[in-house]
């Protein structure tokens, strides 16, 4: 590089921040300042390094560190060194030109909706077809393949209305940057043959345990206490025994920043020129948006169940000596600011802002009612899902009240739109819905989603055929509302019929509130009365026979009641 010389000048000096300045210790006053300066530089560096890969000379930026930023550092002047690098920043970030923000940006009644298919691909802990020997990414041929069956099934591609789509992902750290231009490339080529519409979902925490340079830092761990032991690995209940991912980053630790930064630089600067293709040939709508997140949240420690993010408070200048008053409350300020920094970073990398969202998973999945709600949604309450950085975007399986609570906070927020990032006429679970697919895609797009992401599509090939996620989402009904959408013809969101998902979720969770004192005050054969009965409601939901296990559950609630 020609400016290599200057740069690794600079990448030397920056390093010293990231120990006391000499002679100095660290006391409490200047715990946060330190972390937020520290943060600061380690963005610069990664900046400063893509900024004289352009071809820029970051010989002026060396000078004032050198002249300037140091010999502030080393007096303890931290606020005076932050203004030098924040100067220093904006010289490399210029500021964007003005637009409206994506909560701001409302469409008008020309905005497209999109029918979107996910396909994952399946790397640990997704459903999807593996991606070939030594990548990380689905080919253009797999990608393809998925399309056209998507095709076939359903019959038509919609207009620039009402489009179909597929959705590819997970877009995550493990990925190797040329290959992840591959694989935008080949998404987009997919796109135009095929006349449906592509969008990106993003891995922005989940599976970058190859990130070796990251994960050998414990200042990028979280940990669940102020001992600050890393964590053992992300606990993720998808399924009925818990999956163990790699270890929870901590989403402010410094490196973790710049790590987004970088990444967010080479996923954004590719999807630009892809959106620069579309706009020459008139296929605009083809771009269906962009998930920066999957499911975001603060996950918890593997081994304990435990919940996790005292790094992170570390990083926001609390201690065991200075806890913060609210840790749940500063935990989801966290999770909403690791949001910001991808959607930031990658709308001033050439994603439109009203392209982007977030996509966090706060309704309840289950029929445990003991956790907090901030335990629950592991710190991605609803309100992390309004920001001026992008649109709202929700996990929207309808297990009990769930698409009525989504309804209920976007009112609650001016009715922004938004989309569904992930979901099907099913409950993870297996309980059932009681609605039909058209009814559950009208309490979407009727309400003000403009793209709503579907799981399930083929997942397990022929083998899982008879998958309950799979009948969701392929049998006739679902596909005859897939069309009805695409042809623009209103959705009728009908009424439940016969099992009632929230009705049963509600009396499981009052069973379990009720069930412990009914016991204790009543002793021995009251709880030789009910365990047998709680067994067999466990076997019916194993089994999923759920108009059996309502009925027995309101046989235990009548008990209960002494009736």
């Amino acid at each position: 590089m020609k400016h290599a010389a200057k740069l690794s000048l600079f990448c030397l000096l920056a390093i010293t921040l990231l120990h006391p300045a000499r002679g100095q210790s660290q006391p409490d006053a200047n715990e946060a300042a330190h972390r937020r300066l520290s943060a600061k530089v380690q963005d610069l560096q990664a900046s400063v390094r893509r900024w004289a890969a352009e071809g820029h000379d970051p010989s002026t930026i060396t000078r004032t560190m050198e002249e300037q930023f140091r010999p502030l550092l080393d007096a303890g002047k931290f606020a005076e060194a932050e203004a030098v690098v924040d100067k220093a920043l904006a010289q490399v970030h210029p500021a964007p030109e003005a637009k409206p923000s994506a909560v701001e940006a409302k469409p008008g009644s020309g905005e497209t909706q999109y029918l979107s298919f996910q396909v994952m691909t399946g790397l640990h802990g997704f459903s999807g077809p593996p991606p070939l020997p030594g990548r990380h990414s689905l080919s253009k041929a797999q990608m393809e393949d998925f399309v056209h069956s998507l095709v076939k099934a359903i019959g038509i591609t919609g207009d620039a209305r009402h489009k179909l789509a597929f959705a590819i992902g997970p877009l995550c750290f493990n990925m190797p940057d040329e290959e992840t231009r591959q694989f935008i490339r080949d998404a987009f080529a997919v796109a135009r043959e095929n006349d449906v519409a592509v969008a990106l979902h993003l891995d922005d925490s989940m599976c970058w345990e190859e990130r070796k340079d990251l994960l050998s830092n414990p200042d990028n761990l979280e940990t669940a206490d102020w001992k600050q032991v890393p964590n053992t690995g992300r606990r993720m209940d998808w399924g009925r025994t818990p999956m163990k991912f790699a270890p929870q980053m901590c989403f402010n630790s410094p490196a973790i920043v710049a790590a987004v930064k970088e990444r967010a630089s080479v996923i954004g600067s590719e999807v630009k020129k892809e959106l620069e293709a579309l706009k020459a040939a008139g296929k605009e709508p083809l771009f269906a948006g962009f998930m920066a997140g999957w499911e975001t949240r603060i996950g918890r420690d593997f081994d304990t169940d435990r919940p996790l993010g005292f790094r992170a408070l570390g990083h926001r200048g609390f201690s065991e000596n200075h806890p913060p008053a609210d840790a749940n409350h500063e935990r989801v300020l966290v999770v909403k600011e690791f949001i910001e920094l991808w959607a930031h970073s990658l709308h001033e990398a050439g994603i439109p802002g009203e392209k982007l969202y977030c996509h966090i998973a706060f309704t309840a999945q289950g029929l445990d009612h003991k956790e907090r709600a901030e335990a629950v949604s592991t710190f991605a309450l609803p309100e992390v899902a309004f920001s001026p950085a992008y649109r709202p975007g929700f996990s929207t399986y309808p297990e009990g009240a769930a698409l009525k609570a989504i309804q209920d906070i976007l009112a609650e927020h001016g009715s922004p739109r938004w989309i569904s990032g992930e979901g099907t006429n099913v409950s993870p679970t297996g309980m059932p819905s009681g609605i039909t697919m058209e009814t559950y895609l009208g309490h979407i797009f009727n309400h003000g989603a403009v793209l709503t992401n579907v799981f399930a599509w083929g997942v397990g090939g022929e083998a899982m055929r008879n998958h309950f996620f799979r009948r969701a989402a392929e049998d006739p009904e679902p596909l005859a509302a897939y069309a009805k959408f695409l042809r623009g013809e209103p959705l009728i969101e009908s009424a439940a019929a016969g099992f009632s998902p929230e009705a049963f979720q509600d009396k499981m969770h009052r069973i379990q509130a009720q069930l412990p004192t009914w016991v204790q005050q009543n002793g021995q054969q009251a709880k030789d009365q009910a365990m047998p009965r709680m067994e067999k409601i466990k076997g019916l939901i194993k089994n999923q026979q759920w108009q059996e296990a309502s009925t027995l559950a309101d046989e235990i609630l009548a008990m209960l009641a002494g009736k």
